[in-house]
């Protein structure tokens, strides 16, 4: 949480974050519960000097890290946002990327926010799912984003994001390695598939990642996954991670063909399936790690690196070294 002393500091460096020459005080600050990758925290501004009037108050997102829970950090999610912007697609404003630990114990970045509900309509799922083929289909550099890791081979998309997941996963070790997750790991090597297209990457799509008003998406959020890779990923975790209770996969591949007109192979699929399932064991482990060590020992880092773990573990199993 954000104590008295840091929300005290905080107020000087959102009001130059803003550019704004009234000094503020942020008169509300609560811990939005979406998330869990990093501390979301809404802070609504008002001028230092009045009572702070619904006309002069200034709501910002202040998005803060928590030592590298889920193997990620802010810089490329930054990078991303404030590229995309730029080029017309809806993602929250970044007002400000702090990159050193004085202020909040955290790197942390401010953004503006974007009015919107999570809870998703069929209306505002086909509109993401525009937006998520409008995603795959900008071209990287154009974007802005051609400093990100490129994929070089055929099959680099799939490799690179296998070793970057492993290396996650072995950094993060409590204990000793499991011999599944070594197993699904060579698995995953071994029938990597080629790409035919290289495109930028959401890396967690789907409901609960964005916001919409009367059906019209206004922002996707949570690009902390952000990179270069293969499209198949993305629809592969949309079916399979935060679309599986909404459609089944058969369902699901009807819809995106009938919504933007990909089609998804079978094979490709379930491989990138399998692939997020890895990616979950792995980033699993990071909440595990900061639990056994005392540096965030909250109850849901437990449950994150244990019971969700073990689910995840089970559908990687059952994907890969299962199934021949």
């Amino acid at each position: 949480m954000i104590s008295p002393d840091q929300r005290d500091a905080l107020e000087p460096y959102l009001t130059a974050a803003l550019g704004l020459k009234t000094p503020q005080r942020i008169a509300h600050l609560e811990r939005m519960a979406l998330g869990q990758s990093r501390a979301m925290y809404r802070a609504e501004l008002v001028p230092a000097d009045t009572a702070g009037d619904a006309s002069d108050r200034r709501t910002v997102i202040v998005r803060v890290e928590q030592w590298g829970l889920l193997g990620s950090d802010s810089a490329n999610e930054v990078q991303a946002m404030q590229a995309l912007h730029a080029a017309g697609y809806p993602v929250a404003r970044v007002l400000a990327y702090e990159r050193g630990t004085d202020l909040l114990s955290q790197p942390f970045f401010v953004m503006d926010f974007v009015e919107g509900t999570s809870e998703y309509t069929p209306e505002s799922l086909r509109d993401y799912v525009g937006l998520l083929d409008r995603l795959h289909r900008m071209d990287p550099k154009e974007a802005g984003l051609g400093s990100l890791p490129h994929p070089n081979g055929p099959r680099d998309a799939a490799l690179l994001q296998v070793e970057h997941w492993y290396e996650v996963y072995r950094s993060a070790l409590v204990g000793e390695p499991s011999p599944l997750v070594e197993e699904a790991a060579q698995w995953l090597r071994n029938h990597a598939p080629e790409s035919e297209r290289i495109s930028i990457i959401h890396g967690d799509p789907g409901i609960g990642n964005f916001l919409h008003l009367d059906g019209r998406v206004t922002a996707v959020v949570d690009w902390e996954f952000v990179h270069i890779g293969d499209p198949d990923e993305d629809w592969a975790y949309l079916i399979s991670m935060r679309g599986m209770g909404v459609m089944t996969d058969d369902e699901w591949v009807a819809y995106i063909e009938a919504a933007v007109g990909v089609r998804l192979d079978p094979e490709r699929l379930r491989y990138w399936q399998a692939l997020n399932f890895f990616k979950a064991v792995c980033i699993d482990c990071t909440a595990l790690r900061l639990y056994a060590k005392g540096i965030h020992p909250a109850p849901n880092m437990l449950a994150i690196g244990t019971s969700v773990h073990l689910v995840a573990l089970q559908r990687l199993s059952k994907t890969t070294i299962f199934s021949g």
